[in-house]
């Protein structure tokens, strides 16, 4: 998804400025980024709810799609932690929740702000409370779980970190959020890890199988449909040779799924549909609810246009 720059919907000189401050921090240019903060500390510091609030035109996106925004959201939080090293505090103060105590977002922003800092103890033990808190919507649930995987993988408790984003998979499967599919390849990336941490044969043919998988992906993402067809052909003969209850068999959906899609864009739609099928066969086959989404809808897709 694209998401906004902050400032998009603040008006006059100061959206230009947070206009500029959001590409600047994206493109990963922290002297430029710093410098307009120091020029324009006092209209940011005096002007700050026009930036620390969600605007009314994003609060859906938010909503439905925490995780996909958090650009929009990590912009604000680091304004507000140069204008606090500035000796201008209030900013910071608001965004972690010193104004507004209990709010789930602000404790959000708190937790971003430590982990940031590398303070991942503080930064869980914020989180925890707050699933202490015993919160009703399981969409912040999620998000906190996604949190906590992060901040174990960092630490690299991967088995610490697959338990939160099992959980955080479960919650926006039962919600259907549209993080869901993210949730699951994160997961998915958190078992290969794993896997191939304890260096195990199956390790090794996971590391390889989605290393053949993601560059079949990236020559798709390219356009160039018949040459990641080729390299899915050759990982297909690869996984048929694993024995059945090989991990690496899991790639099978995502593989006659990526082949449904190549052959669709290629004009092919009989091929199209029959790998977009096998696919849909083999997510269901393994319990993957997510896959079996994406390729019922790619399949309706393919029939709708044919």
């Amino acid at each position: 998804m694209k998401v906004p720059h902050l400032g998009e919907y603040v008006e006059g000189e100061l959206g230009r400025v947070l206009r500029a401050l959001s590409v600047a921090d994206r493109d990963g240019n922290h002297a430029g980024f710093r410098a307009l903060c120091r020029r324009h500390a006092a209209e940011l510091d005096a002007d700050r709810d026009a930036w620390l609030s969600v605007p009314r035109e994003l609060r859906e996106s938010f909503r439905s799609n925490m995780d996909g925004m958090r650009p929009f959201l990590l912009t604000a939080q680091r304004i507000a932690r140069e204008l606090d090293g500035l000796g201008r505090p209030a900013a910071l103060r608001q965004l972690s929740g010193a104004d507004k105590p209990g709010h789930p977002m602000e404790k959000l922003h708190e937790a971003e702000i430590l982990a940031e800092d590398g303070e991942f103890e503080a930064a869980d033990a914020l989180l925890r409370e707050e699933l202490g808190e015993g919160l009703a919507d399981d969409r912040w649930v999620a998000v906190i779980h996604s949190r906590l995987a992060t901040h174990a993988a960092k630490r690299n408790d991967l088995d610490t970190a697959i338990e939160h984003a099992h959980r955080a998979h479960e919650l926006t499967r039962r919600t259907g959020s549209r993080d869901a599919e993210r949730a699951a390849e994160v997961l998915e990336d958190l078992l290969t890890a794993r896997e191939i941490r304890r260096g195990t044969t199956d390790g090794r043919r996971l590391g390889a199988c989605r290393e053949a998988l993601t560059h079949a992906q990236r020559l798709s993402d390219r356009a160039l449909f018949v040459e990641s067809n080729r390299a899915l052909l050759r990982l297909l003969d690869e996984l048929d040779a694993y024995p059945e209850d090989s991990p690496a068999r899991r790639f099978l959906g995502k593989l006659c799924g990526l082949l449904g899609l190549n052959h669709f864009h290629l004009g092919d739609r009989d091929e199209a549909r029959a790998w977009t099928r096998k696919g849909l066969h083999e997510c269901r086959r393994r319990g993957d609810r997510v896959g079996e989404e994406v390729y019922e809808a790619n399949l309706k897709e393919i029939v709708r246009r044919k």
